[in-house]
């Protein structure tokens, strides 16, 4: 009898060991660095967000947090990379609203799904409207000049955006064909937002569509002006640019970054993830930082993220399909 209780406790201890390990290592969250997968390139206004916030929990752990950028279809190759990764909380996804706005109401036959391949962690910023700028050199003033000038040239402006299926991108299509203005929409998958301002500064394009964190540096240098934003309302910080929508009634396009982990990640392991995270957009830096950059703070629980990009997908994505933007 004695024999066999022995033997019988010896997986029954073995079993003890490896709870109390995984509970330990879920304790000890994050014993070594963590990455964070953008699906846009580096200085996009997503990009600026994710690497202020990166560079803080950095600290706050003890552990580097990586960014690391993986732009190209629609967010497809950074989302993909994500929800194959083990779920343990190490590899992260910037999560950009297109990747959940968009990308699933285009693409048929992507090979994940969003809702039931991630957990939402929380929420980095929201509210945050696209801004249409050109340079002074275009010789406009207003966005019904832009109008006028583009359907003067018809097809020949051209407006460079974030790659194909990211939010700008988006916005650019849905413009041209809302409001039946004839401009060219160059999707840039390499150097994005940056590249896009790079060829406007060149003279080759002629008008960029983005968020103000990744136009501030040309705004403040005076290289780009703000033309319109694609807010229901006017930006309390730029209250003399016109909203698009004075002009092409009910377009809007207003962006978001959430956290989001591979599906099965611990919940414990989700919870110390979106209380670092929230209490680093709670800091003052970070509260001056994005204010600087004139992107909201959100804080929400897992929970309430999940609600929020829900209710995101259900707004754009009969958007999307109705347009049939290809």
């Amino acid at each position: 009898m004695s024999r066999f209780l022995l033997t019988a406790s010896v997986p029954s201890t073995l079993l003890a060991v490896a709870l109390i390990g995984a509970a330990s290592a879920q304790t000890d969250f994050p014993a070594r660095p963590v990455k964070i997968i953008l699906p846009l390139p580096a200085g996009s206004a997503p990009d600026v967000l994710t690497r202020v916030v990166g560079e803080k929990l950095t600290s706050r752990w003890g552990q580097q947090v990586v960014v690391e950028n993986r732009p190209g279809a629609g967010g497809a190759i950074a989302a993909q990379a994500v929800a194959s990764a083990p779920p343990d909380g190490y590899t992260l996804l910037g999560a950009v609203g297109s990747i959940f706005q968009i990308l699933p109401a285009q693409k048929e036959k992507i090979a994940i799904d969003v809702n039931r391949d991630f957990v939402q962690v929380g929420m980095i910023a929201a509210g945050n409207p696209m801004f249409i700028a050109v340079p002074p050199r275009l010789g406009i003033t207003t966005f019904p000049q832009f109008v006028a000038l583009a359907k003067s040239k018809p097809q020949e402006i051209m407006i460079g955006t974030n790659g194909t299926g990211s939010l700008p991108n988006f916005a650019g299509l849905a413009l041209a064909k809302k409001g039946n203005i004839p401009v060219t929409i160059v999707p840039y998958a390499q150097g994005g937002t940056l590249a896009a301002i790079s060829d406007i500064m060149g003279g080759r394009v002629h008008a960029t569509i983005e968020a103000i964190a990744g136009l501030r540096g040309q705004l403040q240098s005076g290289d780009l002006k703000l033309i319109g934003v694609m807010s229901a309302n006017r930006d309390p910080e730029y209250p003399e640019v016109p909203t698009i929508a004075e002009i092409v009634p009910g377009l809007t396009a207003i962006a978001f970054v959430s956290l989001a982990a591979p599906a099965g990640t611990p919940g414990d392991v989700v919870r110390r993830l979106n209380e670092a995270l929230n209490q680093t957009l709670e800091t003052t830096n970070i509260k001056q930082r994005f204010a600087e950059l004139s992107m909201p703070i959100k804080i929400m629980t897992p929970e309430e993220t999940k609600s929020f990009v829900e209710n995101e997908e259900k707004l754009w994505w009969p958007m999307v399909r109705e347009l049939d933007l290809k």
